[in-house]
């Protein structure tokens, strides 16, 4: 596979695809690999979160840096992939170099990684949620209670207020609109947020299963 790349394909290239099919497709493909025939492995885990870097292209200019955070994340993992085949080796080769939970490890990198499965996950949970109701949160407000959900706690003050800032400078609005941006209908969408959703809840579990079996937590 090719090295993970920073930048987006083109307004031509987005306008033609499915982010959110391809990814969902992606992580339901993986969660069933790692259920039927664990362990899971790193290549198709990195290609699966790959399709993760066109949600930040909605977010705008505010995101570059959290895209490229993110997107460096990805990278290490790859090339972590071309010397080993599975996370249970990764986390292991950091278990026996006593560093699992320093900045930069190889799993440091994967539970991040997996924080952002967890993210999304969260979002379509309340997307879902809102399709059901007459509208009352915006989709910065979703994006922002996600935010709270999952990472709010990891950061300081002054990270929470510039993610803040970020998020208020969405340009999408709407539900959807963000579903129009993505080519989706709201009927497709629901479809593929749920498949996203039971995708990220295997593929979750497994990697919070393979660190506590290390008598390990990804809560750092």
């Amino acid at each position: 596979m090719a090295e993970v790349q920073v930048g987006g394909g083109g307004e031509a290239a987005q306008g033609r695809r499915r982010p959110l099919a391809e990814y969902a497709a992606e992580l339901e493909a993986l969660s069933g690999s790692v259920r039927t025939a664990p362990p899971l492995r790193l290549k198709p885990l990195v290609q699966a979160c790959h399709h993760a870097l066109a949600f930040f292209d909605l977010v705008g200019v505010e995101a570059a840096f959290w895209k490229t955070e993110y997107t460096e994340r990805l990278v290490e993992l790859e090339r972590a992939s071309e010397a080993m085949d599975t996370a249970e080796e990764l986390v292991d080769r950091d278990v026996a170099a006593g560093r699992v939970r320093a900045t930069g490890t190889r799993s440091n990198n994967l539970v991040r990684v997996k924080r952002g499965i967890e993210l999304k996950r969260a979002l379509f949970q309340l997307m879902l949620a809102q399709l059901q109701r007459p509208a009352v949160v915006s989709f910065d407000g979703l994006v922002s209670m996600a935010y709270a959900t999952v990472f709010a706690r990891y950061h300081d003050k002054n990270v929470q207020s510039t993610v803040a800032d970020s998020i208020c400078a969405i340009p999408v609005k709407s539900i959807s609109d963000f579903f129009a941006t993505i080519n989706e209908t709201d009927e497709s969408a629901a479809a593929e947020m749920q498949k996203y959703i039971d995708g990220a809840n295997g593929v979750i579990s497994y990697i919070d299963e393979l660190f506590a079996s290390r008598g390990l937590s990804t809560d750092f």
